[in-house]
Protein backbone atom coordinates (compact mmCIF):
# COMPACT_ATOMS: atom_id res chain seq x y z
CA UNK A 1 0.00 0.00 0.00
CA UNK A 2 1.53 3.28 -0.92
CA UNK A 3 2.51 5.58 1.65
CA UNK A 4 0.25 8.54 0.77
CA UNK A 5 -2.81 5.98 1.25
CA UNK A 6 -2.13 5.47 4.24
CA UNK A 7 -0.99 9.05 5.33
CA UNK A 8 -4.69 9.45 4.09
CA UNK A 9 -6.05 7.33 6.23
CA UNK A 10 -4.72 8.29 9.00
CA UNK A 11 -5.39 11.83 8.88
CA UNK A 12 -9.10 10.49 8.29
CA UNK A 13 -8.97 8.12 11.10
CA UNK A 14 -7.82 11.17 13.13
CA UNK A 15 -10.49 13.94 11.71
CA UNK A 16 -12.86 11.59 12.66
CA UNK A 17 -11.84 10.07 16.28
CA UNK A 18 -12.15 14.44 17.22
CA UNK A 19 -15.58 14.62 16.47
CA UNK A 20 -16.12 11.69 18.94
CA UNK A 21 -17.66 11.65 22.41
CA UNK A 22 -15.33 10.52 25.40
CA UNK A 23 -17.20 7.37 25.86
CA UNK A 24 -17.24 7.03 21.39
CA UNK A 25 -13.44 7.33 21.42
CA UNK A 26 -12.83 5.01 24.08
CA UNK A 27 -14.52 2.57 22.33
CA UNK A 28 -13.39 3.62 18.73
CA UNK A 29 -9.81 2.98 20.52
CA UNK A 30 -10.77 -0.33 21.56
CA UNK A 31 -11.56 -1.31 17.88
CA UNK A 32 -8.58 -0.19 16.19
CA UNK A 33 -6.27 -1.43 19.60
CA UNK A 34 -5.10 -5.00 17.19
CA UNK A 35 -3.80 -2.83 14.20
CA UNK A 36 -2.47 -0.08 16.76
CA UNK A 37 -0.58 -2.52 18.99
CA UNK A 38 1.05 -4.81 15.72
CA UNK A 39 2.16 -1.09 14.24
CA UNK A 40 4.12 -0.67 16.90
CA UNK A 41 5.38 -4.23 18.26
CA UNK A 42 8.72 -5.23 16.62
CA UNK A 43 8.35 -7.59 13.92
CA UNK A 44 8.32 -11.17 15.30
CA UNK A 45 11.35 -13.55 14.52
CA UNK A 46 8.86 -16.31 14.18
CA UNK A 47 5.77 -15.93 11.82
CA UNK A 48 2.99 -16.03 14.23
CA UNK A 49 4.34 -14.81 17.41
CA UNK A 50 2.83 -10.93 17.04
CA UNK A 51 -0.31 -9.56 18.85
CA UNK A 52 0.66 -10.73 22.14
CA UNK A 53 -0.43 -7.93 23.64
CA UNK A 54 -3.95 -7.72 22.87
CA UNK A 55 -6.75 -10.73 23.08
CA UNK A 56 -10.02 -10.51 21.67
CA UNK A 57 -11.09 -10.14 25.16
CA UNK A 58 -9.50 -6.93 25.28
CA UNK A 59 -12.31 -5.38 23.54
CA UNK A 60 -14.87 -3.90 25.55
CA UNK A 61 -18.12 -6.68 25.49
CA UNK A 62 -20.78 -4.02 24.87
CA UNK A 63 -18.15 -2.94 21.17
CA UNK A 64 -17.93 -6.60 20.60
CA UNK A 65 -21.98 -7.27 20.69
CA UNK A 66 -22.80 -4.52 18.42
CA UNK A 67 -19.95 -5.88 15.63
CA UNK A 68 -21.35 -9.42 16.45
CA UNK A 69 -24.94 -7.80 15.70
CA UNK A 70 -24.05 -6.22 12.53
CA UNK A 71 -22.81 -8.61 11.13
CA UNK A 72 -19.46 -6.86 10.42
CA UNK A 73 -16.74 -8.47 8.04
CA UNK A 74 -12.96 -7.59 7.18
CA UNK A 75 -12.32 -9.08 4.07
CA UNK A 76 -9.78 -8.24 1.29
CA UNK A 77 -6.76 -8.16 3.61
Amino acid sequence: MPEETADRLMEKVRAFSADLADDERAMFAALLAPGIARALEPEPEVEGFGITSWLPTSLPEGLARAVRERDIRVEGL
